[in-house]
């Protein structure tokens, strides 16, 4: 039983990571680009994407709000559809965190 157990936490940590938010460093998702994976409901920091996201789109039924400050601060862009350029949306290379959530 015990054993049981972990198997099933084990599986259900994992089925709670989405693919959350693909960005790109130039618009029309060229140059360098990265997948975040992780739980929803969770504010997330880009890391060496700081200021540099020209380019994003989520998975289908996940929204994500980005930021311009860290810590989910500043609020921008709600990213909808499969995809978007920033330029267009005022917020080029301004993002420096998101929060991701189902519709």
């Amino acid at each position: 039983m015990f054993k049981y157990v972990l198997v099933a936490s084990a599986l259900a940590a994992v089925s709670s990571a989405y693919n959350l938010l693909t960005v790109c460093n130039n618009a029309n998702f060229s140059g360098n680009c990265v997948t975040w994976t992780g739980n929803l409901n969770t504010c997330y920091g880009v890391g060496e994407y700081n200021d540099a996201i020209s380019s994003a789109k989520v998975e289908g039924g996940i929204v994500c709000r980005l930021y311009r400050d860290g810590g989910c601060k500043g609020a921008g862009p709600l990213i909808t559809g499969p995809a978007y350029n920033l330029q267009e949306q005022n917020f080029n290379d301004v993002t420096s965190s998101f929060y991701c959530y189902f519709t």
